[in-house]
């Protein structure tokens, strides 16, 4: 079966993948901006539960990516945390 436009209304979840991968665009700066977002809601989260803000600290996201290649390269899949 078909849409109105002509395509499959049902793809193969690999197809619809690929298909997604291919046309979703992610730069440095999207990244980075979601790397941010993320840190400060862990950081909110723990103020939340009573940790003393003045024993968190948030850095700069390093993107695996950063280095040749841009984001393309290596797309980070974890968070780092570390105690001092």
């Amino acid at each position: 079966r078909r849409n109105v436009i002509g395509m499959l209304k049902d793809l193969p979840p690999a197809e619809m993948e690929a298909m997604l991968l291919a046309d979703a665009k992610i730069d440095d700066e999207a990244l980075r901006s979601l790397a941010n977002a993320r840190a400060r809601a862990v950081n909110d989260a723990l103020v939340a539960k009573g940790i003393n803000d003045e024993r968190l600290f948030l850095v700069a996201p390093r993107l695996g990516g950063d280095a040749a290649g841009g984001a393309a390269a290596v797309m980070p899949t974890r968070v780092d945390l570390a105690l001092r």
